[in-house]
């Protein structure tokens, strides 16, 4: 449900256009949906595009514990979408795939390290590879021996680095995972060979891509403990380190009915990630506002809000905005956790006001219900398929493990007929 409303969302980013001309340039042709959209395209384009449009809003579910960060619906949900449009497959047979390439890529990311994320790797676009393979084998049904090889096949096409956060690049990193995944597992049910030790071999992902591997997370406690269990659901609509720091803000102005004129400084006090993940200081658009906790705390004190709205464009070039965030300073702890931060702010009276976070909104420490999730849904998917079909379409989500096909779900996210997308 959660990756259904971010993806519908998301497929009005104007990447998405750029992708669906380029389908069409090369001759793509099929009938996989797209997500939001009337087109249909071929299924290895729709899942790059539905990765995409699934991760461009950064408000896309996020596992999270300290030692990396997988966004881990944005590469296998697409993939699992687009084989279920090929031959009729249950929704518990969907589910199940998803579960399969959501353990995978996680087991993987743990296994990597820290060290995998501190060198700059985007661990979403380098891990979904094989999530993304993984889940497909499942769906197609492969061998053993099979699914090695689509594994090693996608695992050699990992990538996805850092230094485009805050432009499209960032998104394109889980469509590419999603579309090379599922290629991946559809050669090797041709026969496509590939290495059997992609994971653990001497110039295999664990050695070359990570400082320091642990192989033993690959498969401890495998079957009996779900990382699943540990995701979590964005409540505002941006990086998720900056999350702590905008409750702390929202709560402050809230509890004293704080404006900008009241306000000095905001000093947050945040894990080391923040320092360099999500201090963009120079900002040129909204996608560079999303990774920005100076942006976050500004538009948290300004609007009160810190929503698809607040991580615009027009929002990160306003006047009122920008002022605030030259306010804005930080302080990296090594003893906060990624999902915590205090806040203090000096007001122009001369108090400093206080508030702490220790699992921000959305995170395990901290969930949403199940009607904040619906309400997020409703939020996103109601400006694309209106608000009837939408709420059709989250109880349809609720009940989706008794489907008989998962494929009317995902073609009831089409855009409607009058839409002119």
């Amino acid at each position: 449900m959660d990756w259904l409303g971010v993806t519908l969302n998301g497929s009005a980013d104007p990447g998405v256009a750029m992708m669906l001309d380029v389908a069409a340039e090369a001759g793509g042709t099929g009938d996989a949906t797209v997500l939001g959209r009337r087109s249909t395209i071929s299924p290895l384009q729709a899942a790059m595009v539905n990765g995409y449009a699934a991760h461009v809003e950064d408000y896309d579910d996020t596992y999270n514990p300290g030692e990396t960060t997988v966004h881990g619906s944005a590469s296998v949900w697409p993939v699992v979408a687009a084989l279920s449009e090929l031959e009729q497959t249950s929704g518990a047979d969907a589910l199940a795939a998803f579960v399969v390439g959501f353990e995978v890529q996680v087991r993987l990311a743990r296994a990597a390290g820290p060290s995998h994320y501190d060198r700059g790797w985007h661990v979403t676009g380098t891990v979904g590879h094989v999530g993304a393979a993984a889940a497909a084998a499942r769906l197609l049904g492969l061998s053993p021996a099979a699914t090695t090889a689509a594994m090693g096949t996608a695992g050699t096409q990992a990538a996805g680095l850092k230094e485009v956060y805050g432009s499209m690049g960032k998104a394109l990193h889980p469509g590419k995972a999603a579309t090379d995944g599922l290629l991946s597992a559809l050669l090797a049910r041709r026969g496509f060979t590939s290495t059997s030790t992609i994971v653990e071999g001497k110039r295999g992902f664990l050695s070359v891509l990570s400082d320091d591997p642990r192989v033993e997370e690959v498969t401890e406690e495998l079957g009996s403990r779900w990382t699943l269990l540990d995701d979590g659901f964005k409540f505002y609509a941006c990086g998720s380190l900056i999350h702590p720091t905008i409750e702390c803000v929202l709560a402050l102005r809230a509890a004293h009915g704080l404006s900008p004129d009241d306000v000095v400084g905001i000093q947050a006090r945040v894990h080391d990630y923040v320092s360099w993940v999500t201090a963009k200081r120079e900002l040129a658009s909204g996608l560079d506002g999303k990774f920005s906790i100076f942006h976050g705390a500004a538009v948290a004190l300004v609007d009160g809000r810190a929503g698809l709205q607040q991580f615009t464009d027009a929002r990160v070039a306003a006047a009122e905005v920008a002022a605030v965030r030259d306010r804005v300073t930080i302080v990296s702890d090594p003893t906060m956790a990624k999902d915590a931060a205090r806040v203090e702010i000096t007001l122009t009276d001369g108090r400093t006001l206080v508030h702490a976070v220790e699992h921000n909104k959305g995170t395990p420490g901290n969930p949403l219900t199940d009607d904040e999730l619906g309400e997020k849904f409703l939020d996103l998917a109601s400006p694309v398929l209106g608000a009837e079909a939408s709420a059709r379409l989250l109880q349809t989500c609720w009940r989706a493990e008794s489907a008989a096909d998962f494929g009317e779900i995902v073609r009831a996210c089409r855009a409607p007929e009058q839409a002119q997308r």
